[in-house]
């Protein structure tokens, strides 16, 4: 894809207000969709998230009802839970040296000096510093989900409102070591969501960005 083809696909998104209920994403779409989050990059590689992709109508009115009855919720085809560590710990760190060792097959003393490295960055910080730095990975992982969504025309609008501990009750996260950070809704725009037409507003160029 050219830079030109990258910007007009930029241009084109837009967080889309009403969607087409009838309107489904294809599964190979959607399977990208969810390879986009699993890939996405994270601080030091931990990956301290968890997505759960709702597809199921009842939950999706229920999820509607705990995100002011904004009905993208219900009318979008997928609607994307995006979940954060509440407390990355050492079992954590554990779990994705393991990983390491799965696919890279370092040695003994690279292991050793990665899990002081990693235990080390988390130690360093307060619990409330932890959930904050786990939270801001998730929204690594939202933009990666929101270009992914653009380049393959699937309309998407992050979902801020969701209530988060009813969201996990609900969800049964309440039990996990997750917690409820946003939603997204993806699936297609109705010809009647007259957002889609109109002009992008952002400041110019020069406003937000410089070169030295």
């Amino acid at each position: 894809m050219n830079p030109k083809d990258y910007l007009e696909v930029l241009e084109w998104r837009y967080a889309c207000k009403k969607f087409d209920p009838s309107a489904s994403i294809d599964p190979s779409v959607m399977d990208a969709l969810e390879e986009s989050l699993r890939l996405a990059p994270s601080s030091i590689g931990l990956q301290p998230w968890y997505f759960v992709v709702v597809a199921d109508q009842e939950l999706k009115k229920s999820l509607r009802g705990i995100a002011m009855n904004q009905s993208q919720v219900e009318d979008c085809s997928r609607f994307v839970v995006m979940c954060a560590l509440r407390d990355p710990s050492a079992e954590d760190v554990e779990r994705y040296l393991a990983r390491v060792e799965e696919m890279r097959a370092p040695s003994a003393e690279k292991m050793e000096a990665s899990r002081k490295f990693y235990s080390g960055v988390l130690s360093s910080r307060t619990p409330e510093e932890r959930a904050a730095w786990a939270e801001n990975q998730v929204y690594l992982a939202l933009g990666f989900l929101l270009s992914a969504a653009a380049l393959m025309k699937v309309d998407s609008c992050a979902i801020g409102s969701l209530d988060g501990p009813k969201c996990d009750v609900l969800l049964g996260l309440d039990k996990t070591p997750y917690r409820t950070v946003l939603g997204v809704a993806l699936g297609y725009r109705s010809p009647e969501d007259t957002y889609a037409a109109e002009a992008k507003v952002r400041f110019l160029r020069d406003d937000v960005l410089e070169t030295r």
